[in-house]
């Protein structure tokens, strides 16, 4: 009954936003700036499009890079496709009406718009660096494609896609994976180091 009801919100929610209840819809949420790599995935939505028929893409954010990605879309017709919102404040309604995130990133700390989109039950397709790997377990709550192949890439998205069971289940891990990112046990993990670092300090 549960996910009978969150299905029916989220084709409530994306009547609201303007897209059909049979739409693929990927997210990607950053600043367009040179190491989120807006470029690589852009120039690979061509070859998703072959594949999936009813893809969309959205993409909040603001940046330097911005216009510049905006007239990539067009050159590559891909503008019916990708939506750039700019920066959003609904950012959470935006995982809800989504199916799959991607980032592309080339460059990541602690990457917190996965987690985000975890915390959303969003399957995860992530460039395999540092930070993205440490969240992103393969097979459980999404894939790591290996930075700048192409191939590599369309494949993980197209795997996802076509199994619909595995993303299912993903979106169940997703939320509960994402709990250990949480601000209490982020403290709590914070005051253990600190302990052992004054413990050390002792002993010295």
């Amino acid at each position: 009954m549960e996910d009978k009801t969150v299905e029916q919100e989220k084709l409530t929610l994306r009547l609201k936003y303007k897209y059909d209840s049979s739409d693929f819809i990927i997210l990607y949420i950053a600043e367009f700036i040179p190491r989120k790599d807006h470029e690589f995935f852009i120039k690979n939505i061509p070859e998703l499009k072959k594949r999936i028929p009813n893809l969309k893409v959205i993409m909040p954010g603001r940046g330097v890079q911005l216009k510049e990605m905006k007239i990539l879309a067009v050159n590559l017709e891909l503008d019916d496709i990708i939506w750039f919102p700019g920066y959003r404040k609904d950012i959470n309604l935006l995982c809800a009406i989504s199916d799959l995130y991607v980032t592309t990133s080339r460059q990541e700390g602690l990457p917190i718009s996965v987690i985000e989109a975890m915390a959303s039950g969003l399957p995860i397709v992530a460039s395999g660096i540092r930070g993205q790997t440490d969240a992103v377990v393969p097979g459980r709550n999404g894939e790591l494609y290996q930075l700048d192949n192409n191939a590599d890439f369309v494949e993980k998205i197209l795997d996802l896609y076509k199994n619909p069971e595995l993303m299912a289940e993903m979106r169940k891990n997703n939320i509960e994976d994402s709990r250990k990112y949480s601000v209490d046990i982020a403290v709590k993990k914070m005051a253990e180091i600190y302990g052992e670092c004054v413990k050390e300090g002792v002993k010295q």
